[in-house]
């Protein structure tokens, strides 16, 4: 082998070296964006899911909201029905003394 052929053969096997250095490279970075590819559909996902989550938790809390509404309306009806009831017993009350002492009286 003489210098020149050497050198050639040194060129050839860098320039082959390059090569699949580069093919090496761009085959990984097409591994690599379809995986994150993958990583990010996996991520919407499970952001849609959490949306989805989060809405019928929203439902839920306007339909507790609602009930509970209700309730304090039921209860504020039944606290004056109380009241009138209390007041109209203290009336009764007040006529049977009436009519004892009335009684006891004659």
């Amino acid at each position: 082998m003489n210098p020149g052929t050497v050198i050639d053969v040194s060129i050839l096997v860098s320039v082959s070296s390059l090569l699949v250095a580069a093919a090496t490279f761009f085959a990984n970075r097409k591994k690599d964006i379809q995986q994150d590819s993958q990583g990010v559909l996996k991520a919407n996902m499970k952001l849609d899911q959490i949306c989805a989550t989060t809405n019928e938790t929203r439902s839920d809390i306007k339909a507790i909201n609602s009930q509970i509404q209700a309730l304090t309306e039921r209860q504020i009806k039944t606290e004056a029905e109380i009241r009138t009831i209390w007041k109209r017993i203290d009336e009764i009350r007040d006529e049977i003394k009436e009519e004892i002492r009335k009684e006891n009286e004659a």
